[in-house]
């Protein structure tokens, strides 16, 4: 994906931070193409013979979305907390620099993944093993919301953007991404995005407690593995997008292309069971809308940075998906379930 925000890097910087780290050179290096945001490369150290992944940050100064703004640490402490807490397969992390110092922006080395990521292999398994990878993730995701965070909002430790609410915090990100939007010129139904954030402002009272929210869990992110008995989750990627939120928000981005969670009936009903839930009621679904509508907005925004033709498509159809949330959510009563 050609993204302005890539910071690709020349053989020679890749084999300097090589061997600054693990004292060797790298063989057999390839940029990995899927991603649409960082510069990442695979490789093998010749030291070792094993497979390791180096993921580069944007370069300082690049136009980006305000929650954009040096987040790879996130991912990195992201990590940590997982292996720490969860059972869930993340790769771990071997090296990391956030001092920009040695390239153009932060970068670090994670262990490489041996499979393919979901969406490469999701059209060709039967009905019966996308339900056992649907269930597998929702058991992970909802390992992922036990890990409790010590304020609501993305990762800071700017005070005045540690939210004690969950409804402070989600109000306050949506304002910067509006603002953001105005910033960069999107056409966006302004008036009534904001509308719709004040009609349905109860339904952000429901969240008590702040828990990690990945926010970027899809197809593309989640890595399936062939164990010869069908297949299995080996790793799941990219947590710079997270933070500290409702766990329900999880769901619109791991469903990019589902307008309501509760199609996806294996996935809800593990999650469900998981996380010792009776039911998703309506009033949970009225929620779901808000997090779709932000994370349509965000794609809707973010269009700066691509190529003309994939950013027209992308902001046609994320333009379409924002209709579809402000008019559902303008139909929803606030009725208890």
């Amino acid at each position: 994906m050609k993204s302005k925000t890539k910071n690709r890097l020349t053989e020679s910087e890749i084999h300097g931070l090589v061997k600054l780290h693990f004292g060797c050179e790298p063989e057999e290096i390839r940029e990995l193409k899927g991603g649409m945001f960082n510069a990442i490369y695979r490789m093998r150290l010749s030291s070792s013979g094993r497979d390791v992944v180096l993921k580069a940050g944007v370069i300082p100064g690049t136009p980006l979305l305000s929650y954009e703004q040096d987040i790879m640490p996130v991912e990195v402490a992201c990590y940590r907390l997982i292996q720490e807490q969860t059972s869930v397969p993340v790769p771990e992390v071997l090296a990391f620099d956030f001092s920009k110092r040695q390239i153009a922006g932060n970068y670090f080395f994670m262990t490489a993944l041996e499979g393919v990521p979901l969406s490469d292999v999701i059209k060709k398994l039967r009905p019966d093993e996308i339900s056992h990878i649907r269930e597998q993730q929702a058991e992970y995701l909802e390992q992922l919301h036990h890990i409790e965070g010590p304020y609501f909002g993305y990762f800071t430790e700017d005070l005045s953007r540690q939210y004690a609410t969950w409804g402070e915090a989600f109000r306050a990100m949506f304002r910067q991404l509006l603002q953001d939007a105005h910033t960069h010129n999107i056409r966006l139904p302004y008036g009534r995005i904001e509308a719709a954030l004040r009609k349905n402002a109860s339904l952000l009272t429901e969240p008590k407690k702040p828990c990690l929210v990945e926010f970027d869990c899809h197809e593309g992110n989640i890595f399936v593995k062939d164990t010869g008995h069908g297949y299995e989750i080996e790793g799941i990627l990219d947590f710079e997008r997270s933070f500290w939120g409702d766990p329900f928000a999880d769901f619109p981005a791991a469903f990019v292309f589902t307008d309501d969670v509760r199609r996806e009936k294996a996935f809800l009903a593990a999650y469900l069971k998981a996380s010792r839930r009776t039911a998703y009621t309506a009033a949970d679904a009225r929620r779901g809308q808000l997090y779709r509508l932000y994370l349509m907005t965000i794609m809707a925004s973010e269009v700066f940075r691509y190529g003309f033709f994939y950013g027209k498509l992308q902001g046609l159809w994320a333009k379409a998906q924002i209709r579809k949330c402000l008019k559902t959510l303008s139909q929803a009563d606030h009725s208890e379930d």
